[in-house]
């Protein structure tokens, strides 16, 4: 075999061993600081997490309800999912919707997942307000429905709509999360997956749905895409100490612990945070 060919093959080598794990949450060159090096979108103006000035919110007249589709549905099956920067669940079985909340149109769910720190206390959270950090920040994420499919909506401007909920750190577990939970030590390795029983998605869902913040903003992974509509919840749901632990078991693409997976605030730049309130909310069926 020639020289020129091993280098050849060397450098595929290098290059798919890069594209695995091209990006993280602390690494000296693939770090968020250098994201929009392998992903020019993740430089753009309008980039997530951002925090909430509450002194700066705008309105607080009621929106339109939101309508929940299938929150209370059980599905037939769900997946926990090592990603290799977060756990991921996931149904194709399930066909929740959400409309109103004056997002123009359906959205139907895709996934949902979380962000956790290194420290109970400090926070893992991704959104601030008035930059207060919470332990942990779950992500349940939508895609518009008529353009079909997730991949199809990460090309549309109007494509993602993501629902953010806080995690109070508190003493006691939060059985919402216990199937979730009970199902960590099950992947710890990326690319793990493993079924756990099945449960409603109102149930991780606070008590409230009433009073959010809204913008516009992006994914808080690369590619960065600047797709998505963000609904941020005022009222939290609980997550203790020994859950979060659960978390922390599960370990990053370079088989460090997975921990701090969470994206620095980003500038809010001319965009406006809008305060949301709503008379009532509909879960439906």
């Amino acid at each position: 075999m020639s020289q020129q060919l091993v280098c050849s093959l060397l450098l595929v080598v290098a290059v798919v061993v890069a594209g695995h794990a091209d990006w993280s949450y602390s690494g000296n060159d693939n770090g968020p600081e250098h994201w929009k090096d392998m992903y020019p979108e993740c430089g753009g103006e309008r980039q997530s997490p951002v925090n909430v000035d509450t002194e700066d919110v705008v309105g607080e007249e009621p929106w339109p309800e939101f309508q929940w589709h299938h929150f209370k549905t059980v599905p037939k099956m769900m997946t926990l999912t090592n990603t290799g920067h977060s756990a991921q669940v996931s149904s194709e079985d399930l066909r929740a919707s959400v409309t109103g909340g004056d997002l123009g149109a359906e959205y139907t769910f895709d996934q949902f997942h979380f962000h956790w720190g290194s420290d109970d206390k400090l926070g893992g959270c991704e959104h601030t307000v008035d930059d207060k950090r919470w332990a942990s920040e779950l992500h349940l994420v939508f895609y518009k429905t008529e353009y079909g499919s997730m991949e199809a909506a990460l090309k549309k401007s109007d494509g993602v709509a993501v629902f953010a909920v806080f995690l109070e750190h508190s003493q006691e577990d939060n059985p919402s999360l216990h199937n979730v939970v009970a199902g960590l030590s099950s992947i710890t390795n990326p690319e793990d997956s493993t079924t756990i029983k099945p449960f409603p998605l109102m149930e991780i869902l606070p008590r409230s749905l009433t009073e959010f913040y809204r913008y516009q903003g992006s994914l808080t992974t690369p590619g960065c895409n600047q797709v998505v509509t963000w609904t941020v919840f005022k009222r939290h749901i609980t997550v203790s100490s020994a859950q979060l632990k659960m978390f922390r078991s599960l370990k990053f693409e370079d088989g460090e612990a997975m921990q701090d997976n969470f994206r620095p605030i980003q500038p809010l730049n001319d965009r406006e945070i809008f305060q949301g309130l709503e008379e009532e909310d509909i879960i439906k069926h």
